[in-house]
């Protein structure tokens, strides 16, 4: 029902009545399924439909604010640019559409694994206190080979880049590393594609994510484990985009993986 009604201004007394129970009850069950309250759930949609009109239509900036549910062009902005990084209008930039990493029932798209690589991320190389964070990306058994991006976002539902990322193919269970983590409290996310670029339907699609956030400090090292499993139409949509964080050198010297090792990892054929 989101998904079709997000442009409305919906309530939750809305949605309950259509599947016949109370507003709390309903709010409870949907939070136990999907991981985010209804209202959390809601604004993920509206985002990431507000980020695709922003790169893929001409539509003006006050014609997809309320396309999308919103019905002030100011209070959008104003949220817009507090959770994703960066204002409406540069979110057009060409850059943003070919570092935009987006995972939903419909649409799913990641940039090669060269610009995946590339893309590092500001925050860290501002920050001094920093510490390491290394964990396993566990799939199930016969995965084929995907293109996995690793990140330690602020929250489990992201709107702007990871602070810190790593990205690599495999097509098992793969330990990975993250350097220069700033100290703190990071949810760690990894979404996983196969190598053919946008697609419409993610019946390949592979994410997972801590099980709570992880503990950084600095000098110390953290460690976690990411269970992967298929995309589900329960699971909020996702968009960010690595734009702004890329170094000027767009070359992309990225050796082939030696001894198991593609960039910091190491994948486990266990099976």
């Amino acid at each position: 029902m989101m998904h079709r009604r997000f442009p409305e201004q919906i309530v939750l007394e809305d949605i309950a009545s259509e599947v016949f129970i109370s507003p709390f009850h309903f709010s409870r069950v949907f939070s136990q399924d999907t991981g985010v309250s209804p209202g959390k759930f809601l604004t993920a949609i509206r985002m990431f439909e507000a980020k695709k009109r922003l790169i893929a239509s001409t539509m003006n900036i006050c014609d997809i604010v309320h396309s999308v549910g919103y019905n002030s062009v100011g209070t959008f902005t104003s949220r817009f640019t507090r959770s994703v990084g960066m204002q409406p209008r540069q979110y057009r930039d060409p850059e943003v559409r070919r570092l935009l990493v987006a995972v939903s029932e419909r649409l799913c798209c990641m940039p090669s694994l060269c610009d995946l690589n590339q893309a590092e991320s500001q925050q860290n190389n501002r920050a001094h206190h920093t510490g390491t964070l290394s964990g396993i990306v566990d799939f199930p058994p016969r995965t084929p080979r995907m293109n996995v991006l690793v990140g330690a976002y602020q929250g489990f539902l992201p709107q702007m880049a990871p602070t810190v990322h790593r990205a690599f193919s495999t097509d098992a269970s793969t330990y990975f590393t993250l350097n220069g983590v700033p100290a703190g409290s990071w949810a760690l996310i990894a979404i996983a594609m196969p190598t053919t670029g946008t697609f419409k339907g993610c019946e390949n699609v592979f994410v997972g994510s801590s099980a709570s956030p992880v503990s950084v400090h600095s000098g110390g090292a953290s460690w976690t484990q990411l269970g992967m499993r298929r995309f589900a139409p329960t699971d909020p949509p996702l968009a960010v985009t690595l734009a702004g964080t890329e170094p000027a050198n767009r070359s992309c010297p990225i050796p082939p993986p030696r001894n198991g090792h593609a960039h910091h990892a190491t994948a486990l054929r266990t099976r």
